[in-house]
């Protein structure tokens, strides 16, 4: 009976997975403030709990995350925008959430982008972020670089410097943090239109382990869509219907683009 009783079990002893996850710094705070960090947190538990896979997050510095998705100290990084330079170091999942990026003043500006990079504005970004990509892919010349968003932030607030580029639920959930509470219009301007819109992915490390597990966890999210539940959860991270539907899309694309 008791061989019979380790054989049932056996299997589930078997398969059972743990992912070691980095979580933002501040992690609270974005949840409640960033519908993008949210909706990329909640559909990634929600996948791992259908496919019986135990996380165990804790929060990271943004650089000591990256450096240690690379060194396959931890198993996944969350809230990662795309980039080529990234996927040197990890393997992305499909996109997760997505936001725009914006480029940010304390006050609306009547110069334009093109003249804002002649006249060499000076321009806040956080050290290996996507706005640091942006910036220098625009042709930005001075670029100020901080080790997390929050001291881009305070820097822009104090008058420090004129320009920061964030993604919208960043600077929301710092505006959000402020006493008193503020949102993005009455806290910082966004130049308009986005300078872009970015697609948010767990960033996996590229151990043979790992990703078979991610590739468990992208099948588990297709059986999510179709039952109904990620849209339940896009709906509760204040996405709209339309944007869910966007989202189906680039997440199509990107498979298409990745397969």
């Amino acid at each position: 009976m008791k061989i019979l009783v380790f054989l049932a079990l056996f299997p589930i002893i078997s398969f059972a997975e743990t992912l070691t996850v980095a979580l933002y710094e501040n992690h609270d705070d974005y949840y409640n403030y960033s519908r993008s960090y949210k909706l990329n947190w909640d559909l990634l538990k929600l996948a791992t709990e259908n496919e019986g896979i135990t996380l165990k997050a804790e929060p990271y510095l943004w650089l000591r995350g990256l450096n240690s998705i690379e060194s396959n100290k931890i198993d996944v990084l969350i809230g990662v925008s795309f980039s080529e330079e990234r996927k040197k170091i990890g393997y992305f999942s499909q996109p997760l959430s997505f936001d725009k990026i914006n480029l940010y003043s304390k006050q609306s500006k009547s110069l334009t982008l093109k003249q804002l990079i002649t006249k060499r504005v000076l321009v806040g970004v956080t050290t290996k972020s996507i706005g640091e990509e942006v910036a220098n892919k625009l042709g930005f010349m001075d670029v100020y670089r901080k080790s997390s968003s929050y001291k881009v932030f305070d820097l822009l607030i104090k008058d420090k410097i004129q320009y920061a580029i964030f993604s919208g639920s960043v600077a929301n959930k710092h505006c959000m943090m402020m006493e008193p509470k503020m949102f993005n219009e009455d806290c910082i301007t966004p130049m308009q239109p986005p300078l872009a819109t970015t697609t948010l992915h767990a960033l996996y490390n590229q151990t043979s382990r790992v990703k078979g597990i991610a590739k468990s966890i992208a099948s588990a999210i297709d059986k999510l869509i179709t039952s109904g539940k990620v849209k339940k959860l896009f709906l509760a991270s204040n996405y709209s219907e339309q944007e869910y539907k966007h989202w189906i899309k680039v997440r199509d694309d990107w498979f298409n683009q990745n397969n």
